[in-house]
Parts: C-alpha cells; sequence; structure tokens
C-alpha cells in the first residue's frame, strides 16, 4: 500500500469516534517548511486519504478511483490513475475520464493543533 506516493509525506493518523485525526505538524518537512499535501493513512483504512492545505483551508479525499477502483497517487496538485488515466482536482472533481464520478471528499475541521477528518460524512 502507498508505493505510488513515492517522496510523500505519509501521515498516520488515529481514530477518534468517526474522525481520522492527523497530529500537529503534519504539514511540516523534515526542514520545516510548510507541506501542501500529505497522504494520511491508518491501517483501518483500505485506502489512503488525500489532505490538500489550500488558501480555502483544508479538503481530503480519498485516493480510491471511481472508474475502476485504483490507487491514486498525487501528482503536482492533482490526483491520477495510473491504471486509465482518469485525473482528479484537490478536490475530487474528475477533471479528465475515463471516471465520470467525483471522488468521496471528507470534511475537515482544525482544532486543538490537530486536523479531524470526519470519516462518517
Amino acid at each position: 500500500m502507498l508505493s505510488s506516493c513515492g517522496s510523500m509525506r505519509v501521515v498516520v493518523g488515529t481514530l477518534e469516534g468517526e474522525d481520522l485525526v492527523l497530529p500537529q505538524g503534519s504539514f511540516l518537512g523534515k526542514d520545516g517548511a510548510a507541506l501542501t499535501q500529505v497522504v494520511a493513512s491508518h491501517p483501518k483504512l483500505k485506502q489512503p486519504i488525500a489532505v490538500f492545505h489550500t488558501q480555502q483551508g483544508y479538503h481530503a479525499v480519498l485516493m480510491r478511483c471511481t472508474h475502476k477502483g485504483v490507487e491514486l497517487r498525487i501528482v503536482g496538485e492533482r490526483l491520477e490513475c495510473s491504471a486509465h488515466g482518469s485525473l482528479f482536482d484537490q478536490r475530487g472533481a474528475v477533471l479528465e475520464g475515463p471516471a465520470s464520478v467525483p471522488l468521496r471528499s471528507f470534511p475537515v475541521q482544525e482544532r486543538d493543533d490537530r486536523i479531524h477528518i470526519s470519516l462518517s460524512a
């Protein structure tokens, strides 16, 4: 799992109720520089979640292509399916097919210096 993420930072979160919670500092690189995206995981998740930090806030989407269920990879500011070339934006909207259904997205809140991704939505 997560082999498609390459050098992308993978953050293992904790489950708290219906939330996947990422620790403070998840969006800081090893050199202290701010990151714009991370891959959130947990052993109980079947596939990881891409979390993007933009000027509009945080956006989280399941890294599972809606065409054939292949795990996506983050390429720049987009998600790409290596199997058939579907392309999605940071909010999960389809930019290029063959996928025609947007990615599953999750509400995200920042509370107590931690990032809460609601898995129940």
